[in-house]
C-alpha cells in the first residue's frame, strides 16, 4: 500500500496542553493530558509531543496507571525521530527508548532489535496532530502506518461522518466534530491495544474531542474538558 504524507498548510501554536476525561467502560479512572512544544532533537527543528495518562489515586486498591510517552518528530516533513515510553503500572514499571533512524530506514530499541521503518510511520501519539496538519472532510480518506510496541501496521483512516461530543472545553458544552476511523488489514492491535478511533472538532483548532480505545472487552474513552494554549 503507498503511503502518503500531505503537510496541510495549517500551524500548530508555539505550545499547547489539551485535558481528559478517561472513562473505562462506565466508570471514571482518570486524566489525559496531550501537550505539545517546539523544540529541537539532535539539533533538528521538531514537534515535542507528550502523553500523560494517570489513574485516580481512589481507584489504587484496583489498578495503577502513570504513563508518559514522548514523541520527537521535524517540523518540517513530519518525521519521527524519538519515542520514549514510561510506564509505571500496577506490578509494572519499565522505559522503553525508540529511535527512528530514516538514513537505515530502522527503528532501533535499546536492546539491539529493530524493525523495518516504513515511508511516513507515526506513533501513538504523533497520530492524532498529523491529522490536525492533515485533516480530512467527510468522505475522504488517508494511509497511514503506524509503529508501537514492536509491531507496525498500516491503516486506511477514513473520515465517515460529523457528529456533536460532549465537551467541557466548549462554552456551548459540545463540538461539531469529524468521526475518523482506522480500517486495519490483517490482525493488529492499532492504537497499542485496541482499535483507535478518534473526533477532530471542526474549527481551525482541529482539537481530538473525543479519543476512543475500542477492545474485545469494552472501551476506553478520553473526553477533552480543558484547553491551554500559548500562540
Amino acid at each position: 500500500m503507498k503511503i502518503l504524507l500531505f503537510l496541510y498548510l495549517a500551524a500548530l501554536p508555539h505550545k499547547e496542553v489539551l485535558t481528559y476525561d478517561v472513562h473505562l467502560g462506565p466508570l471514571y479512572a482518570g486524566e489525559m493530558k496531550l501537550s505539545f512544544s517546539q523544540t529541537e532533537f539532535e539539533g533538528q527543528p521538531c514537534y515535542r509531543f507528550r502523553s500523560v495518562l494517570t489513574s485516580l489515586e481512589s481507584l489504587s486498591w484496583l489498578f495503577v496507571l502513570n504513563d508518559t510517552i514522548y514523541s520527537y518528530v521535524t517540523r518540517d516533513s513530519f518525521k519521527v525521530l524519538y519515542v520514549e515510553k514510561r510506564m509505571h503500572e500496577t506490578n509494572y514499571d519499565t522505559i522503553i527508548r525508540v529511535r527512528y533512524d530514516w538514513e537505515t530506514n530502522r527503528i532501533l530499541y535499546e536492546d539491539d532489535s529493530s524493525y523495518p521503518l516504513l515511508p511516513g510511520t507515526l506513533d501513538i501519539v504523533s497520530i492524532y496532530y498529523f491529522f490536525r496538519l492533515n485533516p480530512l472532510a467527510v468522505g475522504e480518506e488517508r494511509d497511514v502506518v503506524l509503529h508501537a510496541d514492536r509491531v507496525t501496521e498500516t491503516a486506511t483512516v477514513q473520515a465517515v461522518k460529523e457528529v456533536w461530543v460532549r465537551s467541557q472545553a466548549s462554552p456551548q458544552g459540545r463540538f461539531w466534530t469529524t468521526k475518523l476511523v482506522p480500517d486495519v488489514s490483517g490482525k493488529g492491535s492499532f492504537g497499542s491495544g485496541g482499535n483507535l478511533i478518534f473526533y477532530l472538532t471542526n474549527d481551525d483548532h482541529l482539537y481530538p474531542a473525543l479519543i476512543r480505545t475500542v477492545m474485545t472487552i469494552g472501551s476506553i474513552n478520553a473526553r477533552l474538558k480543558w484547553v491551554w494554549r500559548e500562540p
